[in-house]
């Protein structure tokens, strides 16, 4: 009997050895917050895995076990073999599906980012209102600059592109300007040129009348 129990402890603290070495590769491999969930999964699933005992199966099919005990054994532990093989895979799936693996790795590197940043007091009212709701009304104000920012800044680009449509009908509105005093100028020259004349041709007119 005691040589029994020697043997049961030792076989036990080899597989919690096993165990031990088992979940010190997965660290390695996968991280300490997934070995931890893989901890928490095989706890539950243990739980689950007692509750179908052979004792309470017994109790539940009596009758089946007392007409063939040892196939009723048999049945029964291929039953939760089938069962907590079942369950692993599904656990395994959803690890894989979920990609807990990253998502665990991320949360380790964002715990660890956050432990490494300077920790600042969290923000207290002084009591004074004035005092407290400045930095609101700064983020207000500049909020409200960076709008105005934004709205010159649409202004200004409008006002550049009215400016490039603008000028050119400026230089050609000058263009036409100058054509025209031009011609004016060559207009009033022009009638100059008669009215010195005029009298002139008059004179000659006359002239001939008298003649004839």
């Amino acid at each position: 009997m005691a040589a029994s129990m020697i043997g049961e402890s030792l076989e036990s603290n080899s597989l919690s050895e096993k165990d031990s070495l088992s979940f010190e590769k997965q660290e390695e491999s996968e991280g300490r917050r997934m070995v931890l969930f893989r901890k928490v999964m095989k706890k539950c699933l243990d739980k689950i895995m007692a509750a179908g005992s052979q004792e309470k199966f017994a109790n539940c099919f009596s009758a089946m076990r007392d007409r063939n005990p040892a196939e009723f054994k048999s049945i029964t532990e291929q039953l939760m073999e089938h069962l907590q093989n079942n369950i692993e895979k599904e656990i395994d799936l959803m690890i894989k599906q979920e990609d807990l693996v990253h998502f665990f790795n991320e949360l380790d590197r964002i715990v660890a980012a956050s432990n490494t940043e300077d920790s600042q007091p969290a923000w207290r009212p002084s009591g004074n209102p004035d005092k407290d709701v400045i930095d609101h009304v700064m983020q207000v104000k500049l909020a409200y600059k960076e709008q105005l920012k934004h709205i010159l800044q649409q202004v200004e680009n409008e006002n550049e592109k009215l400016k490039d449509e603008v000028l050119p009908k400026r230089e050609k509105l000058l263009e036409s300007e100058r054509r025209i005093n031009e011609k004016t100028n060559d207009f009033g020259e022009a009638a100059e040129y008669c009215i010195e004349n005029n009298s002139a041709v008059s004179s000659s007119l006359n002239l001939i009348k008298n003649i004839m």
